[in-house]
Parts: structure tokens; sequence; C-alpha cells
């Protein structure tokens, strides 16, 4: 049995959601030829330094064939549109194709399924990320388009399930591996502020209809910049200034890091949960990392720079503390977060029960062995569902 694993994309924040089930099913299944595949120096990097946590895993890594042409035009290309990840799937389909199965933290490789020879090639989703988005990511219909995919809770089965869109494709319960990967990491709380004020992280979303950014952000960093009772981490997805002229978004000059703002657009510690460990209060939107925020209940301060509904599920997570619409309230809203935090403990804590499935055996194991005995037999143990 050939399964890959799939890392196309030129940025890191999906490979710890993915690669952690490669080492456990390297290590757990003998007969399995597992390989993991990068279309970047970092991917493959990021993917070695996780799989340290995982000592004795068989795993062999690859790197895809990127197309000469691409490579001299999408630097410039993808500051206006992500088109990459097509064009190396194509380059790399005949490569591809000789494997029973491919494991993808993305929907974009659902497109092989219409190239020639992928007719027997099983495609495994793990998503990357647990948010409440109803909108899209995980939530998206084309999930029930995958042989399998392996999602993070209960949250996500049943609200799929309500949707519709499990109807064609088979899902279980994994649980989320991006937790394994960072615990085998040794990421833990760091002190990033000479001073011993709260530390507030800033995570507006990428997405122009949803983030604060747009509307609110410029405003944000202004405020932090003056006060002289909070420190601010501004971390943002690192899909908001990659293809900043198509999304019409920049960063001023002016804004730089001092002794109590600390900016990182796109480095590893934005995705290696380095920033959340490290805050005290999060502020953000719709960021599926608030999920990530609250393995450790904590003040939180969300930004509606759209007048949503706050009742709307996709929005459910603007329950774990205060929600504004004007920046003139962040002063109040950062106070109130810390003060009345009490209040929002209890539903930090059920919600993140109902996102992550949490038992005696990690993710990466669950997920491994859902994953050999779906390619073994073709079935889902109601164990898993």
């Amino acid at each position: 049995m050939k399964v890959g694993f799939l890392l196309n994309h030129y940025d890191l924040h999906q490979v710890p959601h993915c690669v952690p089930y490669a080492f456990e099913l390297s290590r757990n299944y003998g007969d399995c030829e597992t390989v993991i595949f990068c279309s970047t120096q970092d991917e493959l990097n990021f993917a070695r330094e996780i799989g340290t946590g995982f000592p004795g895993h068989k795993c062999a890594f690859e790197f895809l064939t990127i197309p000469s042409y691409l490579k001299a035009i999408d630097p410039f290309l993808a500051k206006f549109v992500f088109a990459r990840k097509s064009v190396v799937l194509k380059a790399n389909a005949a490569r591809l194709s000789k494997f029973d199965a491919l494991v993808v933290p993305e929907m974009t490789s659902l497109g092989l399924r219409s190239l020639p020879g992928f007719e027997h090639v099983k495609l495994i989703f793990t998503g990357h990320g647990a948010g409440d988005n109803r909108l899209g990511g995980s939530f998206n219909d084309r999930i029930g388009k995958f042989d399998l995919a392996l999602l993070p809770g209960r949250k996500y089965a049943e609200a799929l399930k309500e949707a519709g869109h499990l109807s064609s494709g088979r899902t279980a319960i994994s649980g989320y591996p991006k937790f394994d990967s960072i615990n085998h990491l040794g990421i833990s709380r760091r002190r990033f502020f000479e001073n011993d004020d709260p530390v507030v992280v800033y995570n507006p979303h990428h997405s122009k209809e949803l983030s604060s950014w747009g509307p609110m952000g410029v405003q944000v960093l202004d405020y932090f910049f003056e006060s002289k009772k909070y420190n601010l981490i501004f971390s943002p997805h690192v899909l908001l200034f990659k293809r900043s002229w198509g999304r019409g978004v920049s960063l001023a000059r002016k804004y730089k890091n001092n002794d109590r703002v600390l900016i990182d657009k796109s480095s590893r510690k934005s995705v290696d949960m380095t920033y959340l460990i490290a805050a005290d209060i999060y502020l953000g939107d719709v960021s599926s990392q608030i999920y990530e925020f609250v393995t450790e209940p904590r003040p939180c301060v969300f930004l509606n720079a759209h007048q949503f509904d706050a009742n709307d599920p996709s929005y459910h997570h603007w329950k774990f503390g205060p929600v504004i619409d004007d920046v003139s309230q962040l002063p109040n809203a950062l106070e109130a977060s810390l003060n009345n935090h009490d209040q929002y403990r209890d539903i930090q804590r059920s919600s993140f029960a109902y996102t992550f499935e949490q038992d005696e055996q990690s993710a990466s194991i669950r997920g491994a062995h859902i994953i050999a005995e779906f390619l073994s037999s073709g079935q889902i143990s109601e164990k898993w569902k």
C-alpha cells in the first residue's frame, strides 16, 4: 500500500494538520509505504522537525516538481491570485497517480479526480483548522466528494451532516493532529516584552469579506502604538498579506516593531501557536485560531467589522468574550475581558470540547488507524464516528 501526503502550498500553516498522520501510519503499519511530498524547502524543514517527535517513523520525503515557468512568474502572480497549486498538481500527476491514496489538507486536490489515471486513487481530507465559519473552510460542501474526511470533533460531524454534505463521502472523527505537532515541538510560553503588562495577540482573518483588517485594522494598530497599558503581537492569518495586490491590503512602513509592539505577518511562529501561547488576550474576528487559543481559557475580544449577526452559528466563538463594532470601544472591551473573564470560562471549555475529540489516544494515532482501516477494508468502524 502506497500513501502520499501532499503539501502543495508555499505557506506552512497546513503542515502540522497533516504530517502527524503520516508519521504514525509509517510507525504502526509496516506494509504501508508513506511519502510526504513538499513543494518548498520550508515545508520540508517544518515536516522533518515535527517528525523528530515521532521516533522510528519511516516516512520518505520528496519534493514536488515545480515547472520552471511557474517559478519565474509565481512571485508576481501570487500577489493577485494563487494559481500555483493547480499547476503543480498537473505537473506531478503521473507520479501521484501511482499511489493508492493521497492525504491532503486542502480541497484544490479534488482537481486530480478529473485527470486520467486517478480512478483508483483514494483522496483523504484532513482539513487545516477548526473554526465556526459555515460559509467555507471544512464546512464546505466539497468535503463530501472525498473518499474519506478526517474531522477534528463532533462539531464538524454534526454540522456537516445537518447541512447534507456527507451523503457522498465517508467521515471519521480523528481529533486535531496539530496539537500533537505542537506538543512534540515543545512549544511553550515565551516572553516577548520586557514589561509585565498584558499581551494581546491580534489575529485578523485573511478573507476580505470576513476580516476586521480592512475596516478596522489600522485603527487597532494605532491604538496599541499609543497605548502604555498593553503589549501587542500583530499576527494575522499568514495569507492576509500574501495576495496583497489582489486583496488590496498593505501595511504602512511606519508600523514597525518597538518595545510594546511585535509585528509578524507570516513567520512560523504565526502558525505553530507560539504567539497564541504567549498571549494573555485574544483579539480577532472569525479565524479558527481562536479555538487553538482557548486550549487554556483566557480573555478574548472580537471585532464585528461587517455588522454580522452574532447569533449566527458562524460566529459562535463570539460568545467567548466582548464583541465590539467600533475601535473606540476597544479600551473598555479589553478591560472588561480581563475583569469579567470568569463568566466566559465555561462556554470556552464546552465549545473546545465540542470542537475537538480528545481521549486517551492521540489524534495522530487515531487518524492513522482510521486511514489504515479504510484503505484495507473500505469501511469505517463505528468507534471512529
